[in-house]
């Protein structure tokens, strides 16, 4: 038993490992409200609720493809599945692997078993890395909602959101 004044040793690895995993537990809630703007059908987006990452990118892709959103836009939601899609893949090899310290250096050995074979892939992996891979996916939140938004501009008769002045630029 602990007197309570133990302050316990923070373990960088697995704070890593968990905002990864809470930020693709917010990816898939930004791509259901972007689903939402590109196609609103209550139906589709009841379903949504308990698709995959994967499966909800698809149903994005599906409801742009049907759609009435404008060229224009249609390209930058595009974009931000792919990068939603890319990103997929690093929450996945972070959260769905199994780690050892690696052999050279401070980073660690993602292994994920190969689909129906013998074997795992390797794939290295620092927390920096994954710290990266959570903070790309917040950056990603907010470009999803703003083409989302812009989707569905001409609909409901708002502005269009303009995109973000890049870091340090002016606006003279």
């Amino acid at each position: 038993m602990t007197t309570g004044t133990e302050v316990p040793e923070r373990n960088r690895f697995l704070e890593a490992v968990g905002r990864v995993t809470l930020a693709g537990a917010q990816l898939d809630f930004s791509l259901r409200g972007l689903l939402g703007a590109l196609a609103f059908e209550p139906t589709l987006l009841l379903s949504a609720n308990a698709e995959s990452t994967a499966n909800l990118i698809k149903l994005c892709r599906l409801a742009l493809k049907v759609g009435t959103v404008a060229p224009e836009h249609a390209a930058e939601v595009e974009a931000c599945l792919r990068r939603a899609d890319v990103l997929r893949l690093e929450r996945n090899t972070v959260v769905h692997s199994m780690y050892a310290q690696a052999e050279e250096g401070d980073g660690f050995e993602a292994m994920k078993p190969i689909s129906k074979g013998f074997g795992y892939s390797v794939t290295l992996l620092t927390i920096v890395e994954m710290e990266a891979t959570a903070q790309a996916v917040e950056a990603l939140r907010s470009d999803m909602f703003r083409v989302g938004w812009n989707a569905r501009c001409a609909q409901t008769g708002m502005p269009p959101i303009p995109h973000p002045s890049p870091a340090g630029g002016s606006s003279q």
